[in-house]
């Protein structure tokens, strides 16, 4: 899978496709928004400045939403949900890949580059498309977005070994609750939808086991081969037979098979199934420590 031009991101993916939707040309575009026509490219190469993109969005007669936050302004949008991601403005900047003091410039609605706009919004699970002026995009929740409560919540001995393999993780995507079981600087719920959300970072994930499993094992494939994590380590059943399994694991991922059954929840009962760590991204060193944890035995 090709990786995805550093910096573009869904916006400025967004303002191309609202480009061709109206059937304009680059030149077209420049010339009714006032501005040049590198800054176009560059604005839909996923670089350029905000001031640009926003006389961009203007002639096309479209506006920035975000699915997970109130129609207000991004500067508010941004510090709106920091603060339910309980992240400082430190912790966010450390998951975005960007300086502290571009993150209050943003807060305080400066202009500022378009690709470190994109990269807080997408760690903060924003959410953020372009819609035509007064329509707001409808936001649905998939199947199943968080680890289904606290009966099958990863348990804190497994959790324990990860972080001292792994360290602290940058996001949990189907965290049962917004303060959740897991060290992640930032957590999405079943009310963002982890599933249709990106990635950023070193990601864990101990989805719902239900039908749609297949999709979380292939999302997690997805964002690790695109670039947008660089680690993601899934906690799934070992469901070998599966077609999910030898379609995005087998070959594809270290999978290590957890000795025993797991009590999740902190439940006394076993669970009916096997477990599984498939891993995306784990380099040597934390391979050969994992082993070393005696957390079961790895396969590939």
């Amino acid at each position: 899978m090709a990786k995805n031009p550093a910096g573009r991101g869904p916006l400025a993916k967004g303002l191309r496709e609202a480009r061709k939707a109206r059937g304009w040309t680059q030149v077209e575009l420049a010339e009714r928004a006032g501005i040049a026509e590198r800054t176009v490219r560059g604005l839909e190469g996923g670089g350029g400045g905000v001031a640009a993109f926003q006389r961009s969005l203007a002639a096309l007669n479209v506006v920035v939403s975000c699915r997970n936050a109130a129609s207000v302004p991004m500067a508010e949008v941004i510090r709106t949900l920091r603060t339910r991601r309980g992240l400082s403005q430190r912790e966010l900047a450390r998951v975005a890949g960007v300086s502290q003091p571009t993150v209050g410039t943003l807060e305080r609605g400066g202009m500022g580059r378009l690709a470190p706009l994109e990269r807080v919004l997408v760690a903060l699970g924003a959410g953020a498309h372009l819609t035509p002026e007064g329509r707001t995009k409808s936001f649905y929740t998939t199947t199943g977005n968080s680890s289904i409560g606290q009966a099958w919540e990863t348990p804190s001995q497994l959790l324990e070994v990860l972080y001292s393999v792994f360290g602290r993780f940058d996001l949990d995507p189907c965290s049962p609750s917004k303060k959740g079981p897991v060290k992640a600087r930032v957590r999405f719920t079943a009310e963002d939808d982890g599933l249709e959300l990106p990635w950023k970072g070193r990601v864990f994930v101990n989805p719902p086991y239900g039908r749609g499993l297949g999709e979380w094992v292939c999302k997690a494939r997805s964002e690790f081969e695109s670039g947008d994590a660089g680690l993601v380590v899934l906690l799934i059943p070992a469901r070998t037979e599966t077609s999910y399994w030898h379609r995005h694991v087998a070959g594809k991922a270290s999978v290590w098979f957890i000795e025993g059954r797991l009590k999740f929840g902190g439940g006394k009962q076993s669970a009916p199934f096997p477990s599984a760590l498939v891993v995306f991204g784990a380099t040597s060193e934390e391979k050969e420590r994992l082993d070393r944890s005696a957390v079961g035995w790895r396969a590939t």
